[in-house]
């Protein structure tokens, strides 16, 4: 672990979970995808209701992913304003 990496984790340890999350999230979509190909393409009258319901489940996720992802920037900014030899120990 680098000096910058184990700082990151004694100051925001919240980023591991984000991270996290963010790659279920990641995961997640590639099984949606997996098992129903047609999701990428538009909505349609006739898609049967797990498939309409699965492609509210990639909305939903996609939104968490940007709201993760916006923290994890907020939280990136904070770390580089920080002085660098903080280190609480």
């Amino acid at each position: 672990m680098t000096p910058d990496q184990l700082r990151r984790l004694l100051v925001a340890p919240e980023l591991v979970v984000v991270d996290l999350a963010g790659h279920a999230l990641a995961a997640l979509r590639l099984a949606l995808l997996a098992e129903h190909p047609l999701l990428d393409g538009d909505l349609a009258d006739d898609d049967p209701p797990v498939q309409r319901r699965a492609r509210v489940v990639l909305e939903h996720a996609a939104r968490l992913r940007r709201a993760l992802d916006a923290y994890r920037r907020e939280v990136h900014r904070v770390l580089r304003e920080l002085p660098g030899d903080d280190m609480p120990f």
